[in-house]
C-alpha cells in the first residue's frame, strides 16, 4: 500500500511538475505559501486513469471482503439458531408420563372390575342353585301334602308365631305312604343329584368361559400396551437420535467456523506484520535519502531563516535549488507514509478487536458444547430410568399373570377332587342298591348313573382341554416375552 501510494503520488507530481511562483504575490508566511502551492497543484491536476483504476480495484476488493464477512456472519447465525423449543419438549414429555400413569391406573381398575364381575357371576350361580333346591323342596312338600299349586296359598307374616299342625292318618295309609315315599325319594334323590351336578357343572363351565374371555381380553390389552410402549420408545429414540445428529452437525459447523476464523485472524496478523516490516524498511530508506539530501543541500536552513524573518523578499532572493522538487516530493511521500501508517494502525486495532470477538464467540461455542453434552447425559439418564420403570411394570404384570394361572390351576384341581368324590359316592350308592335283596334292580337308575358317569367324563375331558389351552397360552406368552 505504501509503495503503491508513493508511485501514484509520483505520477501526479510528475504531470504537474514544479511550477515557478510569480514575483507579484502578496507577502505571506512560508507555511501559508506552501499550503497555497499544494492546493493549487492539486486543483491543477488532471484525473489519472491509473489512479482511478487503482481505487476502483480497492473498492471492489473491499466489497468482496464485506460479502465474505457477511457470509461468515450468516453461517455463525445459523449455527447459533436453536434446534427446538426446550420448554415445549419438556411439557410434552411430562404429558406423556402422566398419560402412561393414567393408562396403567385405568388398566388396574378394569382388572379389579373384571374380578368383581366374576365374583358377582359366581354369587348369582350360587343363588340360582339355592333357588333350585328351594323349588325342589317346595315341590316335595306339595307332593306330600297332596295339594296342587292352584289350591295352595301361603301367607307368611311372622314365622315365629306360626304353628305347624301335624296331620293324623290311619295306620294303613301311613304304611302305604311310607312305601311310596321310599320309592319316590330314591328316584327323586337320583334326579336331584343329577340336576344339581348338571347345574354345578354348567355354572363351572360358565365361570371357566368367563374367566377365559376375561383373561384373553386382559392378555390382549397387555400385549397392546407393550406394543404401544415399544413403539413410543422407538419413536422417542428416533427423535433423540435425529436431535443428536443435528447437534453434532451444529457442533462440527461451529468448530469449522472457529477454525476458519482463527486461521483468517492468523493470516491477517501475519500479513500485517509483513506490511509493517515493509513499511519500516521503506521508512528507513526514505530517512537515509532525506539525510543525504539535507547534507548536500542547505535548503532547510534557508527555509528556517525565512520562517524566522517572515519576509517574501528573502524567499524571492533565494536561489533556486536543483533538488527543491525532490525534497517536496519526499515530504509528500513522508506525509503519505504517515497517513498509511495511521491507517495500518487502525486496521491493526480493528483486526485485534475482531480476534477478541472471535475468541469470545469460540468460548461461547465451547460453553454451548459443554451444556449440550450435559443435557445429553441427563436425557440418557432419564431414558435409563424410564426403561427401568417399564421393566418393573412388565415384571409386575408377569407376576400377576402367574398368580392368575396358579389360581386357575387350583380351581381346576378342586373341581377334579370334587368330581372324584362325587363319582365315589355314586359308586357307593350303586353298590348299596345292588346289595339290597328285597329291592329289585332298577334299570332306569342304572342308566341314569351311566349317564351321570358319562357326563362326568365329558366334564373331565372339557377340564383337561381347558387346562391344555391354558398351558399352551402360557407357553406362547413365555415365547413372546
Amino acid at each position: 500500500m505504501a509503495s503503491g501510494g508513493s508511485i501514484f503520488d509520483k505520477i501526479l507530481w510528475s504531470k504537474s511538475g514544479c511550477r515557478k511562483r510569480r514575483p507579484n504575490q502578496p507577502k505571506y508566511s512560508a507555511n501559508s505559501i506552501m499550503a497555497l502551492d499544494i492546493n493549487r497543484e492539486l486543483e491543477a491536476l488532471k484525473p489519472s486513469e491509473r489512479l482511478l483504476d487503482y481505487y476502483r480495484s480497492k473498492i471492489e476488493k473491499f466489497d468482496e471482503e464485506f460479502e465474505h464477512l457477511r457470509k461468515v456472519l450468516d453461517s455463525y447465525q445459523k449455527v447459533n439458531q436453536p434446534t427446538f423449543l426446550e420448554n415445549e419438549r419438556l411439557r410434552l414429555s411430562a404429558e406423556v408420563v402422566e398419560l402412561r400413569s393414567a393408562l396403567s391406573d385405568v388398566n388396574v381398575f378394569i382388572y379389579a372390575e373384571r374380578q368383581q364381575v366374576t365374583r358377582h357371576h359366581a354369587e348369582n350361580e350360587r343363588l340360582q342353585l339355592d333357588l333350585l333346591e328351594a323349588e325342589k323342596k317346595i315341590a316335595l312338600l306339595l307332593s306330600l301334602s297332596g295339594l296342587s299349586e292352584t289350591q295352595l296359598k301361603v301367607f307368611l307374616r311372622d314365622p315365629r308365631k306360626m304353628l305347624i299342625i301335624k296331620q293324623k292318618l290311619p295306620l294303613q295309609l301311613k304304611k302305604l305312604n311310607q312305601k311310596l315315599k321310599e320309592n319316590q325319594i330314591d328316584n327323586e334323590d337320583i334326579s336331584e343329584v343329577e340336576l344339581s351336578l348338571h347345574s354345578k357343572v354348567s355354572s363351572l363351565e360358565k365361570q371357566i368361559c368367563d374367566s377365559e374371555v376375561s383373561w384373553a381380553e386382559e392378555r390382549a390389552t397387555l400385549l397392546e400396551e407393550r406394543s404401544l410402549a415399544t413403539s413410543e420408545f422407538k419413536a422417542q429414540r428416533v427423535r433423540d437420535e435425529g436431535h443428536m445428529k443435528l447437534l453434532m452437525q451444529r457442533l462440527d459447523d461451529a468448530n469449522y467456523h472457529a477454525y476458519e476464523a482463527t486461521k483468517d485472524a492468523v493470516q491477517k496478523l501475519k500479513k500485517l506484520h509483513s506490511h509493517e516490516k515493509l513499511w519500516l524498511a521503506e521508512r528507513d530508506h526514505l530517512l537515509t535519502v532525506l539525510a543525504s539530501v539535507q547534507e548536500k543541500i542547505p535548503f532547510v536552513q534557508q527555509m528556517n531563516n525565512i520562517e524566522r524573518s517572515g519576509s517574501y523578499t528573502d524567499l524571492i532572493q533565494m536561489k533556486p535549488q536543483k533538488n527543491s522538487c525532490e525534497t517536496k516530493e519526499l515530504r509528500r511521500e513522508n506525509e503519505m507514509l504517515q497517513r498509511e501508517l495511521e491507517e495500518s494502525e487502525e486496521y491493526r486495532n480493528m483486526y485485534e478487536s475482531q480476534c477478541v470477538r472471535l475468541e469470545q464467540e469460540m468460548c461461547k461455542l465451547r460453553e454451548q458444547k459443554e451444556a449440550a453434552e450435559e443435557m445429553f447425559k441427563e436425557r440418557i439418564q432419564k431414558q435409563i430410568q424410564q426403561n427401568d420403570l417399564l421393566r418393573k411394570q412388565s415384571e409386575r404384570l408377569d407376576e400377576r399373570r402367574r398368580t392368575d394361572v396358579e389360581g386357575f390351576h387350583s380351581d381346576i384341581r378342586l373341581i377334579k377332587d370334587s368330581m372324584k368324590t362325587l363319582v365315589h359316592q355314586i359308586y357307593k350308592i350303586t353298590i348299596a342298591l345292588t346289595e339290597m335283596e328285597y329291592v329289585p334292580p332298577d334299570f332306569d337308575a342304572m342308566t341314569e348313573i351311566q349317564a351321570v358317569s358319562s357326563l362326568a367324563r365329558t366334564v373331565q375331558k372339557s377340564i383337561n382341554d381347558a387346562k391344555r389351552k391354558i398351558i399352551r397360552l402360557d407357553h406362547l406368552i413365555d415365547e413372546k416375552d
